[in-house]
């Protein structure tokens, strides 16, 4: 049971690891090290495309090393961020309650009517 559940997580990872591999693949290497060494001042100079960012930014994301002494993804992030006009920008607004509030009512209201076709037979 052991042997076939570490089999199953081996292959997931592989697979994680060979997608991973092919959504970077846009992007070649040598673009990838530009963008990094291009930030590592503080400021973005050269005219890279957002895809370029994005892949520059998975690649800091999945290295070690990067990751973990340095915040260049978390500038390439907010570069990224300012590329966007304010009034296009996406995101999901915060949680009031109300849907749940709505199924709360709507359960009811089911329980409500199960019980008053049951009184009626």
């Amino acid at each position: 049971m052991k042997t076939k559940f570490f089999v199953l997580v081996a292959l997931a990872m592989l697979a994680m690891l060979a997608f991973a591999a092919v959504a970077q693949a846009t992007v070649s290497q040598t673009t990838i090290d530009a963008i990094i060494a291009d930030i590592a001042d503080g400021t973005l100079d050269g005219d890279w495309t957002a895809e370029e960012i994005r892949a520059a930014i998975a690649y800091l994301q999945n290295d070690p090393t990067g990751e973990h002494y340095s915040d260049y993804a978390g500038e390439l992030e907010d570069y990224l961020a300012s590329l966007q006009d304010p009034g296009t920008q996406s995101g999901e607004l915060a949680f009031t309650g109300a849907p749940l509030l709505l199924l709360l009512a709507g359960g009811a209201g089911l329980v409500g009517g199960g019980f008053a076709l049951r009184r009626r037979h």
